[in-house]
């Protein structure tokens, strides 16, 4: 990897880490996917400051090239987001069925409580 495409990919993850943290401050991310994201991208940082710890790591794990870890791990990374999210619309859709519920109960309450008062009335 070439000292230029390594500045670069280090310039845009630092980009991408403050954006991530400002999000996150800013309440427009959920802190545990902000979490994620920035775990990510340090390990991008990590591999394009020391590209040889790719080559080592795949050697280790027994993978033929380096690429093909990168994909590897990205396809395993992919499938635990898709996960998570899962759970957490699964969590999100059971919380909006039980609010409707509730809403639905509080408005006949109300509405059987004005009925009773116009009929006293």
């Amino acid at each position: 990897m070439s000292l230029r495409l390594q500045i670069i990919i280090i310039v845009i993850m630092v980009l991408l880490l403050m954006h991530i943290i400002n999000m996150v401050s800013k309440k427009k991310m959920d802190f545990k996917f902000g979490l994620i994201w920035a775990m990510v991208d340090i390990v991008i940082m990590i591999l394009a400051i020391w590209p040889k710890l790719l080559a080592m790591i795949s050697n280790l794990l027994g993978i033929a090239s380096p690429v093909n870890m990168i994909f590897f791990f990205g396809m395993i990374l992919s499938m635990l987001i898709i996960f998570s999210l899962s759970m957490e619309i699964s969590y999100l859709s059971d919380r909006v069925k039980k609010l409707s519920q509730e809403l639905a109960i509080l408005r006949k309450d109300t509405y059987d409580g004005l009925n009773k008062k116009k009929d006293n009335d």
